[in-house]
């Protein structure tokens, strides 16, 4: 064995790896580039996305008005106020995460603390966001918790509440109470007579007293229903349902990304010259290049799909959009391979620029990270990746129900996409070659 053949050797890759300068920033320059942007992304303090909420006050009463505006202060939260039809549909279709609807006589049971009624509202999620869901749970009962603690705390509120709720019950007809309602109010009467004690002791000391506290720990602070958004046929069958949209996104990429590389390899060893020398021109040849990588993205999105609907009860609830959804995809990923194949001028370089662009697109897009888990501004920008885009189409063909209509935006783009690159893509590629 040769060593010093063999550093030769070694010399020579890293001077051909210096000298390919897109090769050398993805060798080194990306990885410190992602390094920083995940520390970034989940440093502690990057703020983390708010949960979109859509709020329906049907109660406008100044308490219910009041609690909003507690809410808003929350910077998990981002609140809209809308009409319950609309803030159903903005769910429905995912651009808004959650809704809340505030019903009437709120605000009248959130100032009664021992009122029989407890406070309610009702939430609905946007489909398969059962984190969403926990997350807006414990916000909204961390708020009712907080408020009965205040009322607690203020005793002359407390007991004057209680011994309204007892007028009320006295004021019933005695036919209607049976013996039990009857002795409950007796012991309500002698539970209030026994506060006022305590609390004129309490003054007398001038101590404060944790037991109001203590006594009244079993009250729920607020009542939660939830609803289901258009019905239980437009939830998510299952699991996979979810997951199918992402997965056929890792199956575009590795499409785009083999194809991208396979142009670069073409050019570099000498393949696409010899079809240049057939009475071919450049533009039929990137047209093959690009009718293969498309009819090959329709052809995995669709055994993707069949496979689905036969082995995990994945299914469209439109066939119709779940078509735009393909071909759309097909061509919009189909233009963006063009455009990564001819920026790069070795496989290296091509292969590094390719799956840097792909990342970062489904990372923000939320292929990798959940939306709701993401820094907003992060968030924010995955409203333009394509990633985004193709995941939206296919939920809405699988589960949310969408009409043709309503996958019409997501399509348009990623036609645009597509168009853009193929054009683009094209010129770049003739320019390079000289024609």
């Amino acid at each position: 064995m040769n060593i010093r053949s063999m550093w030769k050797l070694a010399q020579k890759d890293w001077l051909l790896l210096l000298r390919d300068k897109a090769a050398l920033f993805f060798t080194f320059g990306f990885p410190l580039i992602i390094a920083i942007f995940f520390g970034t992304a989940f440093s502690g303090n990057s703020q983390t996305a708010a949960i979109s909420l859509a709020v329906t006050d049907l109660d406008d009463s100044a308490q219910s008005r009041e609690w909003l505006g507690e809410l808003r202060e929350n910077d998990a939260l981002n609140i809209r106020l809308m009409p319950e039809d609309q803030a159903r549909e903005q769910v429905r279709k995912g651009k808004q995460s959650a809704m809340l609807v505030i019903p009437p006589g709120f605000g009248k049971a959130r100032e009664q603390v021992f009122d029989p009624d407890v406070p309610e509202v009702r939430l609905a999620v946007s489909p398969g966001s059962k984190p969403t869901r926990q997350m807006l749970e414990g916000l909204l009962m961390a708020r009712a918790a907080k408020d009965m603690q205040q009322q607690m705390m203020d005793t002359e509120s407390m007991l004057a509440n209680l011994d309204n709720v007892i007028r009320q019950l006295e004021e019933l007809p005695r036919q209607d109470l049976s013996e039990e309602d009857l002795l409950f109010i007796d012991r309500l009467r002698e539970m209030l007579t026994a506060l006022r004690r305590l609390e004129t002791a309490r003054e007398a000391d001038g101590k404060e007293e944790d037991g109001n506290q203590a006594l009244f720990q079993g009250f729920t602070p607020l009542l939660i229903r939830h609803e289901e958004i258009q019905g239980d046929n437009h939830q998510p069958p299952n699991a996979y349902a979810i997951s199918f949209p992402q997965g056929l996104v890792w199956g575009i990429l590795g499409v785009i990304s083999t194809f991208a590389l396979a142009l670069v390899a073409e050019v570099r060893q000498g393949t696409m010259a010899r079809l240049r020398s057939l009475p071919l021109g450049a533009g039929e040849i990137l047209g093959g290049k690009a009718l293969g990588c498309f009819v090959s993205l329709v052809a995995v999105m669709s055994l993707l799909m069949l496979l689905g609907a036969l082995f995990f009860q994945v299914r469209p609830q439109n066939s119709a959009v779940l078509l735009v959804a393909i071909f759309s995809a097909a061509l919009g990923f189909t233009g963006l391979m063009m455009l990564l194949s001819v920026l790069g001028r070795t496989e290296k370089a091509a292969s590094g620029l390719a799956w840097a662009v792909l990342m970062v697109l489904a990372m923000t897009g939320g292929g990798m990270i959940p939306l709701f888990a993401m820094p907003r501004w992060m968030a924010d920008l995955g409203q333009f990746s394509p990633v985004q885009w193709t995941v939206m189409s296919f939920e809405g063909a699988l589960w949310r129900n969408f009409s043709v209509a309503e996958v019409l935006p997501y399509a348009a783009l990623l036609l645009s996409l597509g168009v853009g690159g193929l054009l683009l893509g094209s010129w770049l590629f003739r320019r390079r070659m000289g024609s």
